[in-house]
Protein backbone atom coordinates (compact mmCIF):
# COMPACT_ATOMS: atom_id res chain seq x y z
CA UNK A 1 0.00 0.00 0.00
CA UNK A 2 1.31 3.43 -0.93
CA UNK A 3 2.59 5.63 2.05
CA UNK A 4 -0.03 8.45 2.88
CA UNK A 5 1.53 11.93 1.01
CA UNK A 6 4.23 9.85 -0.92
CA UNK A 7 5.48 13.07 -2.34
CA UNK A 8 7.25 13.87 0.70
CA UNK A 9 9.68 11.66 1.10
CA UNK A 10 10.70 12.97 -3.11
CA UNK A 11 10.29 16.25 -3.39
CA UNK A 12 13.60 18.54 -2.62
CA UNK A 13 12.24 22.00 -2.92
CA UNK A 14 12.70 22.67 0.94
CA UNK A 15 16.83 21.78 0.62
CA UNK A 16 16.99 24.80 -1.57
CA UNK A 17 17.60 27.37 1.03
CA UNK A 18 20.23 25.60 2.58
CA UNK A 19 21.29 23.64 -0.05
CA UNK A 20 25.04 24.05 1.18
CA UNK A 21 24.88 23.69 4.92
CA UNK A 22 23.26 21.14 4.09
CA UNK A 23 25.86 19.47 1.90
CA UNK A 24 28.65 20.69 4.84
CA UNK A 25 26.55 18.63 7.14
CA UNK A 26 25.82 15.74 4.89
CA UNK A 27 29.35 15.71 4.04
CA UNK A 28 30.09 15.22 7.53
CA UNK A 29 27.91 12.56 8.32
CA UNK A 30 28.96 10.73 5.23
CA UNK A 31 32.60 10.71 6.26
CA UNK A 32 31.53 9.70 9.51
CA UNK A 33 29.61 6.91 8.37
CA UNK A 34 32.43 6.03 5.71
CA UNK A 35 34.92 5.72 8.35
CA UNK A 36 32.91 3.24 10.69
CA UNK A 37 32.39 1.25 7.66
CA UNK A 38 36.25 1.74 6.52
CA UNK A 39 36.91 0.63 10.90
CA UNK A 40 34.80 -2.03 10.63
CA UNK A 41 35.93 -3.44 6.85
CA UNK A 42 39.63 -3.11 8.20
CA UNK A 43 39.05 -5.21 11.91
CA UNK A 44 37.06 -7.58 9.17
CA UNK A 45 40.37 -8.06 7.51
CA UNK A 46 42.31 -8.06 10.56
CA UNK A 47 40.05 -11.17 11.94
CA UNK A 48 39.45 -13.13 8.55
CA UNK A 49 42.74 -12.96 7.00
CA UNK A 50 44.01 -14.86 10.09
CA UNK A 51 41.36 -17.21 10.23
CA UNK A 52 40.85 -17.74 6.69
CA UNK A 53 43.91 -18.38 3.68
CA UNK A 54 44.62 -16.47 0.59
CA UNK A 55 43.01 -19.36 -1.40
CA UNK A 56 39.77 -19.14 0.64
CA UNK A 57 39.69 -15.48 -0.69
CA UNK A 58 40.61 -16.43 -4.61
CA UNK A 59 38.05 -19.21 -4.62
CA UNK A 60 35.12 -16.36 -4.07
CA UNK A 61 37.09 -13.49 -6.02
CA UNK A 62 36.95 -15.80 -8.97
CA UNK A 63 33.15 -16.19 -8.68
CA UNK A 64 32.99 -11.97 -7.43
CA UNK A 65 34.86 -10.96 -10.06
CA UNK A 66 32.27 -12.53 -12.37
CA UNK A 67 28.88 -11.65 -10.46
CA UNK A 68 30.06 -8.25 -9.74
CA UNK A 69 29.18 -7.47 -13.63
CA UNK A 70 25.88 -8.86 -13.31
CA UNK A 71 25.79 -6.80 -9.90
CA UNK A 72 24.97 -3.41 -12.06
CA UNK A 73 21.95 -4.61 -14.01
CA UNK A 74 19.95 -4.90 -10.60
CA UNK A 75 20.10 -1.38 -10.69
CA UNK A 76 20.17 -0.28 -14.31
CA UNK A 77 21.49 3.24 -13.48
CA UNK A 78 17.61 4.18 -12.56
CA UNK A 79 19.00 4.63 -8.57
CA UNK A 80 21.17 7.82 -10.08
CA UNK A 81 18.32 8.87 -12.15
CA UNK A 82 16.16 9.67 -8.88
CA UNK A 83 18.58 11.33 -7.42
CA UNK A 84 19.67 13.32 -10.24
CA UNK A 85 16.26 14.28 -11.86
CA UNK A 86 15.09 17.73 -10.86
CA UNK A 87 11.33 16.96 -10.90
CA UNK A 88 10.00 13.28 -10.47
CA UNK A 89 6.94 11.92 -9.12
CA UNK A 90 5.73 9.16 -6.48
CA UNK A 91 4.36 7.09 -9.75
CA UNK A 92 7.46 7.24 -11.52
CA UNK A 93 9.47 5.94 -8.37
CA UNK A 94 6.83 3.42 -8.04
CA UNK A 95 7.42 2.14 -11.60
CA UNK A 96 11.45 2.60 -11.28
CA UNK A 97 11.17 0.40 -7.89
CA UNK A 98 9.53 -2.33 -9.45
CA UNK A 99 11.88 -2.53 -12.87
CA UNK A 100 14.25 -2.75 -9.95
CA UNK A 101 12.85 -5.70 -8.07
CA UNK A 102 11.95 -7.36 -11.29
CA UNK A 103 15.85 -6.88 -12.25
CA UNK A 104 16.73 -8.38 -8.74
CA UNK A 105 15.49 -11.24 -8.81
CA UNK A 106 16.38 -12.07 -12.86
CA UNK A 107 19.69 -11.01 -11.87
CA UNK A 108 19.58 -13.84 -8.87
CA UNK A 109 18.52 -16.36 -11.43
CA UNK A 110 20.97 -15.98 -14.39
CA UNK A 111 24.04 -15.78 -11.53
CA UNK A 112 22.54 -19.20 -10.37
CA UNK A 113 22.25 -20.24 -13.72
CA UNK A 114 26.21 -19.11 -14.56
CA UNK A 115 27.45 -22.06 -11.18
CA UNK A 116 28.40 -24.42 -13.38
CA UNK A 117 29.48 -22.33 -16.31
CA UNK A 118 32.05 -20.56 -13.78
CA UNK A 119 33.29 -23.61 -12.29
CA UNK A 120 34.15 -25.46 -15.78
CA UNK A 121 36.28 -22.07 -16.88
CA UNK A 122 37.91 -21.73 -13.63
CA UNK A 123 38.30 -26.13 -13.55
CA UNK A 124 37.03 -25.61 -9.92
CA UNK A 125 34.03 -27.50 -9.12
CA UNK A 126 33.94 -25.56 -5.50
CA UNK A 127 32.82 -22.42 -7.55
CA UNK A 128 29.66 -24.10 -7.89
CA UNK A 129 28.09 -23.74 -4.00
CA UNK A 130 29.83 -19.82 -3.80
CA UNK A 131 28.03 -18.80 -7.13
CA UNK A 132 24.68 -19.82 -5.66
CA UNK A 133 25.38 -19.11 -2.55
CA UNK A 134 25.96 -15.06 -3.46
CA UNK A 135 23.20 -15.02 -6.24
CA UNK A 136 20.65 -15.04 -2.69
CA UNK A 137 22.14 -11.56 -2.25
CA UNK A 138 20.81 -9.64 -5.42
CA UNK A 139 17.65 -10.25 -4.81
CA UNK A 140 17.36 -8.24 -1.72
CA UNK A 141 19.26 -5.50 -3.23
CA UNK A 142 16.70 -5.15 -6.08
CA UNK A 143 14.19 -4.56 -3.12
CA UNK A 144 16.60 -1.69 -1.84
CA UNK A 145 17.56 0.81 -4.87
CA UNK A 146 14.84 3.18 -4.57
CA UNK A 147 14.56 3.36 -0.84
CA UNK A 148 18.54 4.56 -0.90
CA UNK A 149 17.65 6.73 -3.29
CA UNK A 150 15.57 8.64 -2.28
CA UNK A 151 17.07 9.07 1.29
CA UNK A 152 20.14 10.42 -1.04
CA UNK A 153 17.59 12.44 -3.05
CA UNK A 154 16.51 13.61 0.08
CA UNK A 155 20.66 14.08 1.51
CA UNK A 156 19.73 11.96 4.46
CA UNK A 157 23.45 11.07 4.42
CA UNK A 158 23.59 10.34 8.51
CA UNK A 159 20.35 7.76 8.22
CA UNK A 160 22.03 5.77 5.66
CA UNK A 161 25.35 5.63 6.76
CA UNK A 162 23.89 4.30 10.47
CA UNK A 163 22.18 1.73 8.57
CA UNK A 164 24.95 0.74 6.47
CA UNK A 165 27.95 0.81 9.54
CA UNK A 166 24.99 -1.48 11.65
CA UNK A 167 24.31 -3.73 8.82
CA UNK A 168 28.07 -4.47 7.92
CA UNK A 169 28.68 -5.09 11.35
CA UNK A 170 26.18 -7.42 11.44
CA UNK A 171 27.31 -9.58 8.42
CA UNK A 172 31.02 -9.29 10.04
CA UNK A 173 29.73 -10.96 13.46
CA UNK A 174 28.45 -13.39 11.26
CA UNK A 175 31.64 -14.03 9.03
CA UNK A 176 33.75 -14.36 11.57
CA UNK A 177 31.62 -16.63 14.24
CA UNK A 178 31.43 -18.74 10.78
CA UNK A 179 35.25 -18.60 10.15
CA UNK A 180 36.08 -19.25 13.77
CA UNK A 181 34.36 -22.64 13.22
CA UNK A 182 35.79 -23.74 10.39
CA UNK A 183 33.43 -23.24 7.78
CA UNK A 184 36.46 -21.48 5.29
CA UNK A 185 35.06 -19.56 2.19
CA UNK A 186 31.64 -20.10 3.42
CA UNK A 187 32.26 -17.31 5.99
CA UNK A 188 32.84 -14.78 3.20
CA UNK A 189 29.50 -15.59 1.36
CA UNK A 190 27.25 -15.46 4.11
CA UNK A 191 28.99 -12.05 4.83
CA UNK A 192 27.98 -10.62 1.65
CA UNK A 193 24.28 -12.19 2.01
CA UNK A 194 23.69 -11.07 5.23
CA UNK A 195 24.92 -7.75 4.67
CA UNK A 196 22.12 -7.29 2.04
CA UNK A 197 19.39 -8.53 3.97
CA UNK A 198 20.21 -6.54 7.02
CA UNK A 199 20.75 -3.07 4.99
CA UNK A 200 17.08 -4.18 2.83
CA UNK A 201 15.75 -4.28 6.49
CA UNK A 202 17.21 -1.21 7.75
CA UNK A 203 16.58 0.78 4.77
CA UNK A 204 12.54 -0.50 4.24
CA UNK A 205 12.23 0.60 8.06
CA UNK A 206 13.74 3.97 7.96
CA UNK A 207 12.35 5.06 4.61
CA UNK A 208 8.83 6.12 4.97
CA UNK A 209 7.94 5.80 1.50
CA UNK A 210 5.97 2.34 -0.25
CA UNK A 211 5.36 1.87 -3.61
CA UNK A 212 2.14 1.70 -5.44
CA UNK A 213 1.00 -0.86 -7.78
CA UNK A 214 3.30 -1.72 -10.68
CA UNK A 215 2.54 0.61 -13.78
CA UNK A 216 4.19 2.30 -16.90
CA UNK A 217 4.36 6.10 -15.57
CA UNK A 218 4.68 8.89 -17.81
CA UNK A 219 7.96 10.12 -18.82
CA UNK A 220 9.62 7.21 -17.63
CA UNK A 221 11.40 6.26 -21.09
CA UNK A 222 13.64 9.44 -20.32
CA UNK A 223 14.76 8.31 -17.23
CA UNK A 224 15.28 4.39 -18.44
CA UNK A 225 17.72 6.26 -20.86
CA UNK A 226 19.79 7.93 -18.54
CA UNK A 227 20.27 4.81 -16.61
CA UNK A 228 21.16 2.38 -19.50
CA UNK A 229 23.73 5.15 -20.62
CA UNK A 230 24.52 4.84 -17.41
CA UNK A 231 24.74 0.99 -17.01
CA UNK A 232 26.71 0.92 -20.00
CA UNK A 233 29.66 3.16 -18.68
CA UNK A 234 29.61 0.78 -15.85
CA UNK A 235 29.79 -2.11 -17.80
CA UNK A 236 32.75 -1.15 -20.26
CA UNK A 237 34.29 0.79 -16.90
CA UNK A 238 33.60 -2.81 -14.85
CA UNK A 239 35.12 -5.05 -17.66
CA UNK A 240 38.39 -3.45 -17.96
CA UNK A 241 38.78 -2.79 -14.24
CA UNK A 242 38.29 -6.53 -13.43
CA UNK A 243 39.03 -8.36 -16.33
CA UNK A 244 42.77 -8.62 -14.31
CA UNK A 245 40.99 -10.43 -12.16
CA UNK A 246 39.71 -12.37 -13.95
CA UNK A 247 43.31 -13.25 -16.06
CA UNK A 248 45.01 -13.88 -12.76
CA UNK A 249 42.46 -16.56 -11.66
CA UNK A 250 42.29 -18.14 -14.67
CA UNK A 251 46.04 -18.33 -15.33
CA UNK A 252 47.59 -18.28 -11.96
CA UNK A 253 45.25 -20.09 -9.79
CA UNK A 254 43.13 -19.02 -6.27
CA UNK A 255 46.43 -18.11 -4.07
CA UNK A 256 47.92 -15.39 -6.31
CA UNK A 257 44.39 -14.10 -6.86
CA UNK A 258 44.02 -14.17 -3.38
CA UNK A 259 46.91 -11.95 -2.69
CA UNK A 260 46.13 -9.83 -5.78
CA UNK A 261 42.48 -8.98 -4.45
CA UNK A 262 43.36 -8.27 -1.06
CA UNK A 263 46.55 -6.04 -1.86
CA UNK A 264 43.71 -4.34 -3.93
CA UNK A 265 41.12 -4.10 -0.95
CA UNK A 266 43.32 -2.90 1.45
CA UNK A 267 44.42 0.03 -0.72
CA UNK A 268 41.41 1.23 -1.30
CA UNK A 269 40.00 1.43 2.34
CA UNK A 270 41.59 4.23 2.94
CA UNK A 271 40.34 5.77 -0.97
CA UNK A 272 36.77 4.63 -0.32
CA UNK A 273 36.51 6.46 3.04
CA UNK A 274 37.79 10.11 0.49
CA UNK A 275 35.98 9.53 -2.37
CA UNK A 276 32.60 7.43 -1.22
CA UNK A 277 31.60 10.77 1.00
CA UNK A 278 32.31 12.81 -1.47
CA UNK A 279 30.66 11.48 -4.26
CA UNK A 280 27.41 10.92 -2.03
CA UNK A 281 27.32 14.55 -1.34
CA UNK A 282 28.69 15.99 -4.65
CA UNK A 283 26.06 14.26 -7.31
CA UNK A 284 22.73 15.26 -5.42
CA UNK A 285 24.31 19.20 -4.43
CA UNK A 286 25.55 19.30 -7.90
CA UNK A 287 22.30 18.01 -9.40
CA UNK A 288 20.32 20.94 -7.97
CA UNK A 289 22.92 23.61 -9.76
CA UNK A 290 23.17 22.26 -12.80
CA UNK A 291 21.17 25.02 -13.88
CA UNK A 292 23.21 28.06 -12.17
CA UNK A 293 26.48 27.01 -13.86
CA UNK A 294 28.36 30.18 -11.93
CA UNK A 295 27.69 28.14 -8.08
CA UNK A 296 28.20 24.71 -9.80
CA UNK A 297 31.32 25.62 -10.90
CA UNK A 298 32.16 27.08 -7.95
CA UNK A 299 30.89 24.29 -5.87
CA UNK A 300 32.99 21.74 -7.67
CA UNK A 301 36.00 23.43 -7.56
CA UNK A 302 35.38 23.53 -3.68
CA UNK A 303 34.74 20.06 -3.05
CA UNK A 304 37.84 18.83 -5.30
CA UNK A 305 40.64 20.63 -4.36
CA UNK A 306 39.51 19.58 -0.64
CA UNK A 307 39.84 16.14 -2.31
CA UNK A 308 43.10 16.46 -3.58
CA UNK A 309 44.45 18.03 -0.71
CA UNK A 310 43.90 14.66 1.02
CA UNK A 311 44.28 12.34 -1.62
CA UNK A 312 47.83 13.68 -2.98
CA UNK A 313 49.64 13.11 0.54
CA UNK A 314 48.04 10.02 1.05
CA UNK A 315 48.44 7.82 -1.50
CA UNK A 316 52.48 8.58 -1.24
CA UNK A 317 52.58 7.57 2.18
CA UNK A 318 50.84 3.91 1.49
CA UNK A 319 53.29 3.18 -1.72
CA UNK A 320 56.15 4.09 0.85
CA UNK A 321 54.37 2.41 3.79
CA UNK A 322 53.42 -0.68 1.80
CA UNK A 323 55.62 -3.69 3.63
CA UNK A 324 54.25 -1.91 7.02
CA UNK A 325 50.70 -1.98 6.18
CA UNK A 326 50.45 -5.27 4.73
CA UNK A 327 52.01 -7.21 7.83
CA UNK A 328 50.66 -5.44 10.46
CA UNK A 329 46.95 -5.60 8.82
CA UNK A 330 46.65 -9.36 7.28
CA UNK A 331 49.92 -10.65 8.83
CA UNK A 332 52.92 -12.59 7.96
CA UNK A 333 51.32 -14.92 5.33
CA UNK A 334 50.31 -12.15 3.34
CA UNK A 335 53.55 -10.89 3.10
CA UNK A 336 53.81 -11.25 -0.87
CA UNK A 337 51.41 -8.78 -1.60
CA UNK A 338 53.05 -5.99 -0.17
CA UNK A 339 55.02 -5.31 -3.63
CA UNK A 340 51.71 -5.49 -5.67
CA UNK A 341 49.85 -3.11 -3.17
CA UNK A 342 52.90 -0.65 -3.68
CA UNK A 343 52.58 -0.69 -7.30
CA UNK A 344 48.95 -0.48 -7.26
CA UNK A 345 49.48 2.66 -5.06
CA UNK A 346 50.50 4.52 -8.12
CA UNK A 347 47.14 4.43 -9.69
CA UNK A 348 45.90 7.27 -6.64
CA UNK A 349 46.93 10.28 -7.95
CA UNK A 350 45.04 9.13 -11.15
CA UNK A 351 42.06 8.45 -9.57
CA UNK A 352 41.41 11.29 -7.46
CA UNK A 353 40.75 13.44 -10.19
CA UNK A 354 39.22 11.07 -12.44
CA UNK A 355 36.83 9.84 -10.41
CA UNK A 356 35.26 13.25 -10.55
CA UNK A 357 33.97 13.62 -13.94
CA UNK A 358 31.71 11.44 -12.93
CA UNK A 359 29.79 13.75 -10.37
CA UNK A 360 30.07 16.19 -13.82
CA UNK A 361 28.04 13.76 -15.99
CA UNK A 362 25.92 12.57 -13.97
CA UNK A 363 24.41 15.29 -12.41
CA UNK A 364 24.17 17.44 -15.82
CA UNK A 365 22.10 14.17 -17.15
CA UNK A 366 25.09 13.23 -19.32
CA UNK A 367 25.45 10.04 -19.21
CA UNK A 368 25.08 9.20 -23.44
CA UNK A 369 28.63 11.06 -23.46
CA UNK A 370 29.78 9.15 -20.04
CA UNK A 371 29.58 5.92 -21.86
CA UNK A 372 30.91 6.52 -25.17
CA UNK A 373 34.13 8.52 -22.88
CA UNK A 374 34.03 4.90 -20.85
CA UNK A 375 34.84 2.98 -24.01
CA UNK A 376 38.15 5.32 -24.62
CA UNK A 377 39.43 4.58 -20.68
CA UNK A 378 37.96 0.96 -20.72
CA UNK A 379 39.66 0.19 -24.12
CA UNK A 380 43.15 1.60 -23.05
CA UNK A 381 42.86 -0.37 -20.05
CA UNK A 382 41.96 -3.43 -21.89
CA UNK A 383 45.06 -3.18 -23.71
CA UNK A 384 47.26 -2.81 -21.33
Amino acid sequence: MAAKNPQQYIDTAKLESDLSGRSVRGGAWASIGQFGKSLLQILSTLALARLLTPTDYGLVGMVVAVTGLLAMFKDMGLAMATVQREDITHEQVSSLFWINVALGFAVTVVAAASAWILAWIYAEPLLVGITLGLSIAFAFSGLTVQHEALMRRQMKFGQLAMLQVIALFISLVVAVVLAWNGWAYWALVAQSVVFAVANCVGVWIACGWRPSRPAWAKGLDEMIKFGLNLTGFSFVNYFARNLDDVLIGRFHGANDLGLYQKAYEILMVPIRQINAPASRVAIPALSRLADQPQRYRRAYLRILEKLLLVTMPLGAVLIVAADWIILVVLGDQWLDAAVIFAFLGISIFAQAIGNTTGWLFISQDRTKDMFKWGFIGSGTAVAS
